[in-house]
């Protein structure tokens, strides 16, 4: 398995991914959330990545990616036009089947982007994650979610909260993954190395205020196949509901699993079978946890 980090000017910003796998397969695309890099992914590009063509993006700012200076670089909609850039320079004739996996932040960006790839989308997964119109939604019917989400305020404060994880984040982000159910040699070793880039903290208030624009919205229900896997212990998101994920999903299938927010790190065999799986035989009953 020969993985390597690409990096190419997109949208007047240095871009970076992983890439690998089987160049002949369909290419799986796996989006990454708040405070992880791609090689949180490790376990799943070593399973997928001989019959995947495997492109792992690094989130807007994060380490090998350029952060860029306005907000607007970090909206759903300009983080989906970001991986559009990714897929003509990894695929100009634009004719290669399209699968994503997204998890966390990660996760909110796949939903959206699912809307943008249209018929080229065969397979969506999304772990441990809301779209920002299920996620406003929520902060209404289920106020108890306001309780989990306490951590995303002092992260919406420019330069306060960017100098506490500056200062902080080698102790914080262990903090945090262990709070999500990880052990210590579940971690992801990369970025425990240096401080964590700052500038992904924009991804919080671009996403915060896109959210307040788009509250009591009609949402756009995605049409391909849809599986959303859930650790059911995360704390920093209420387990979701059938009633409450239908409306955006056409063919749906929801599994709810012992675990944490990193449920794919915290039992990468299981996870890995249930993604293959739903790629394999497809739609399974909604109802089903």
């Amino acid at each position: 398995m020969v993985i390597e980090t690409k990096q190419a000017f997109l949208r007047n910003l240095s871009t970076s991914w992983l890439e690998g796998g089987n160049k002949k397969g369909a290419i799986l695309i796996f989006l990454h959330g708040y405070p992880d890099g791609p090689e949180i992914w490790s376990k799943q590009i070593k399973y997928f990545s001989a019959h995947y063509h495997i492109i792992c993006p690094y989130a807007r700012g994060t380490f090998a990616s350029e952060p860029g200076r306005s907000l607007s670089r970090f909206s759903t909609q300009s983080l989906c036009l970001d991986i559009l850039e990714i897929l003509k320079f990894t695929d100009p004739k634009g004719k290669k089947e399209v699968r994503v996996i997204g998890h966390d932040l990660g996760g909110t960006v796949a939903w959206k982007l699912a809307t943008y790839l249209g018929p080229r989308l065969s397979n969506l997964v999304i772990i441990n994650s809301l779209s920002l119109e299920q996620m406003a939604a929520r902060l209404i019917s289920r106020p108890k979610q306001w309780i989990h989400s306490w951590y995303i305020v002092p992260l919406l404060v420019p330069k306060i909260s960017e100098k506490w994880i500056q200062k902080f984040s080698k102790r914080l982000l262990p903090w945090a993954y262990k709070l999500g159910g990880l052990k210590p040699k579940q971690f992801p070793r990369m970025n425990l190395k240096d401080p964590f880039p700052v500038s992904t903290l924009k991804h919080y208030r671009a996403f915060a205020q896109e959210a307040l624009q788009i509250i009591n919205t009609q949402p756009q229900k995605i049409k391909i196949p849809t599986i959303v896997i859930w650790g059911n212990r995360d704390p920093f998101l209420l387990t979701p509901t059938v009633d409450e994920l239908e409306p955006y999903a056409q063919q749906l299938t929801i599994r709810i699993l012992e675990g944490g927010h990193w449920l794919f790190r915290e039992k990468p065999d299981l996870t890995n079978q249930l993604i293959e799986q739903f790629f394999t035989q497809g739609i399974q009953n909604a109802h089903h946890f």
